[in-house]
C-alpha cells in the first residue's frame, strides 16, 4: 500500500460501505466507522464491495479453468482416439492444454491468502445476495500479459504517448498522484515516469493483478505457453527496468464505483477502457468525482465502429468530455496496432486502427444526465421490476463454487455488460417477468425452500435497481 502512514495515504481512501475514511490494519484497510475490512492478496488490496465473495470467484474461475482443461485432456487421451484425429494433432492439442493447467495454477498460487487475510474476510461483512461487475477473465488477458513484459515496441509507443500528455499536463510531477483506471496487465505502470508522487493501477481480474504486483517487486514469472505459439513451451516475464516503478500500487477496484475519496487524485489515465465500457458516462462521472480540482484525465485508445451508440474519435470526444466537465487540451489521433505480440509469437496478428489521445482538465460540473432513480423504502414493494433487453442467466452446471452464474445484459445498444452473481441472486432475478411486483417475488420466496425473508428480498432489489441491473415500472 506504498506509505499507508503518511496522511495523504489515509486521506485518498473510503469506504465502499460507509463512505467514511480508511486507515491501514495488519491485514490491508478497515473502517473504523462501519467495521468493514478490506484484506490484500498477494499484495492486491480487495478495494471491492464484497471481498470475500469477490476472492472466492476469482479463485473459481481458476479452478474451474484447470479442471475443465484437465477434463478435455481426459478425452482426448480416452474417447479422443476414436474421434481418428493423427498423434500430432493430439499431441498439438494435449500441449495447449497442459499449458492452460499450468496458467492457472501458478495464478492460484499467487492468489493464497494470509492468516491475516483470512482472518479480514471472516470478520467482513458481505452483503448477499448481491451481484457485481465481471471483469475480464485471465485466459483473455494472457495476450496483454505478454504485451505488458517482454518489452515490445507496442507498449513502448503507448507509454511514450501518455508520457509526452503526462509532461505537457504536469511539468513538475512532484507531489502528484496518477492513477489507471482497467489498468489490466499493469505494464504501463512500470512505464511513469519518475517524480510522481503515487502511481495507482486498478481492475478486476485478480490473477492479472497479482502477477503484476509480482512483476512490478522486481520479480520473474515463467509463464506456460503452448509450443505452437512459442518453441520453449514457457517464456519468461520481467521488467524492462528493474528499478522502475517499485512502489506503484496495484488494487482490486471496479472502475465505476472506486474506493477513492472525493478529490483525492491528481490524474486518471484510461487505456483501451472507454471503447468497452457499457456505461461511459458513468465512468466519466466517477472520474470526475475522484479528481482534485484542476485534475487531468487523459483517454487513449480506438474510437469505436460507425455503428456504436459512443464513439470516442477526436471531434466526439472533445464533445463527450465538455458534457462531462472537462476542457479539452489535446485531441490527437494516430495509426497504431492492438496487442502485436507477433515478434516473439510469429503466429499472432495484430489488428492495424486508428487511436485516439484526449486529455482535458477538470473545470465544471458535467451536464446533469437524467436516471431512473431507485425507489424510495415506501414504494419499493409494490413497483414492477423490469429486464434490460437480451438479459439473460448463464450458469455453468456441474460447478460448485459459490458464484459460477453469469447475469448480462445489454442496457445500451451495442454495449454489453455482465455481473457474476450467487445462486441466491439468481433466485430473485429469474423471478423478474415484468408482471410481478417486487412485494409478489419476496412472498414467492418466503413461501419457497430454503425460505429468504422477505426484507432480505426488498433491500436485494434496492440493490439491484441501484447497480442498474434491472429496470422498473409503476403498476397499472
Amino acid at each position: 500500500m506504498g506509505t499507508p502512514g503518511e496522511a495523504r495515504a489515509e486521506r485518498i481512501w473510503r469506504c465502499l460501505h460507509c463512505h467514511g475514511p480508511l486507515t491501514p490494519d495488519a491485514a490491508g484497510l478497515r473502517c473504523p466507522g462501519c467495521g468493514m475490512r478490506y484484506p490484500a492478496i498477494a499484495g492486491v488490496p480487495l478495494l471491492v464491495a464484497e471481498p470475500a465473495g469477490y476472492l472466492r470467484a476469482e479463485r473459481a474461475s481458476l479452478s474451474w479453468a484447470s479442471r475443465d482443461a484437465g477434463q478435455r485432456r481426459d478425452w482426448l487421451d480416452g474417447t479422443g482416439r476414436d474421434a481418428g484425429l493423427p498423434d500430432v494433432t493430439r499431441d498439438r492439442y494435449r500441449d495447449v492444454l497442459d499449458a492452460e493447467i499450468a496458467q492457472a495454477e501458478a495464478f492460484l498460487a499467487l492468489l493464497e491468502p494470509t492468516e491475516a487475510a483470512l482472518e479480514a474476510l471472516a470478520e467482513g461483512r458481505e452483503k448477499s445476495p448481491g451481484a457485481r461487475r465481471a471483469g475480464w477473465n485471465f485466459e483473455t488477458l494472457i495476450p496483454y500479459l505478454l504485451r505488458d513484459w517482454t518489452n515490445t515496441s507496442e507498449l513502448q509507443v503507448v507509454s511514450s504517448r501518455l508520457a509526452g500528455a503526462l509532461k505537457e499536463a504536469f511539468p513538475d510531477p512532484c507531489g502528484k498522484s496518477v492513477a489507471f483506471a482497467g489498468c489490466g496487465a499493469g505494464g504501463l505502470l512500470a512505464e511513469i515516469a519518475p517524480g510522481f508522487a503515487r502511481v495507482l493501477g486498478f481492475d478486476l481480474s485478480l490473477p492479472m493483478l497479482a502477477a503484476a504486483r509480482h512483476l512490478l517487486d522486481g520479480k520473474s514469472l515463467d509463464l506456460a505457453l503452448p509450443r505452437a505459439m512459442n518453441g520453449l513451451g514457457r517464456v519468461s516475464l520481467r521488467k524492462r527496468d528493474p528499478t522502475a516503478n517499485a512502489h506503484a500500487e496495484v488494487l482490486a477496484m471496479d472502475a465505476l464505483d472506486t474506493a477513492f475519496a472525493d478529490g483525492s487524485i491528481d490524474c486518471v489515465i484510461t487505456v483501451f477502457l472507454t471503447d468497452i465500457m457499457a456505461h461511459p458516462r458513468r465512468l466519466a462521472d466517477e472520474i470526475h468525482r475522484v479528481l482534485s480540482a484542476d485534475g487531468v484525465w487523459i483517454n487513449y485508445g480506438p474510437s469505436g465502429s460507425l455503428k456504436s451508440l459512443w464513439r470516442f474519435d477526436q471531434t466526439e470526444a472533445t464533445a463527450f468530455f465538455a458534457a462531462a466537465g472537462f476542457t479539452v487540451s489535446q485531441a490527437e489521433a494516430y495509426r497504431t496496432t492492438n496487442l502485436d505480440i507477433s515478434r516473439d509469437y510469429p503466429s499472432e496478428s495484430a489488428r492495424n486502427l486508428m487511436c485516439y489521445l484526449t486529455w482535458g482538465r477538470k473545470t465544471a460540473q458535467g451536464a446533469e444526465i437524467s436516471r431512473l432513480a431507485t425507489p424510495d423504502t415506501a414504494r419499493l414493494a409494490e413497483i414492477i421490476p423490469q429486464h434490460f433487453p437480451d438479459a439473460r442467466l448463464t450458469h455453468r452446471l456441474g460447478a460448485e463454487e459459490p458464484r459460477q452464474i453469469l447475469f448480462a445484459h445489454e442496457r445500451a445498444p451495442g454495449r454489453g455488460e455482465s455481473f457474476e452473481i450467487g445462486r441466491r441472486a439468481a433466485r430473485i432475478i429469474g423471478l423478474v417477468d415484468g408482471t410481478r411486483t417486487v412485494r409478489d417475488i419476496a412472498e414467492l420466496l418466503q413461501r419457497s425452500t430454503p425460505a429468504q425473508p422477505a426484507d432480505e428480498t426488498l433491500r436485494a432489489f434496492a440493490r439491484y435497481f441501484d447497480q442498474e441491473l434491472l429496470s422498473w415500472r409503476e403498476p397499472g
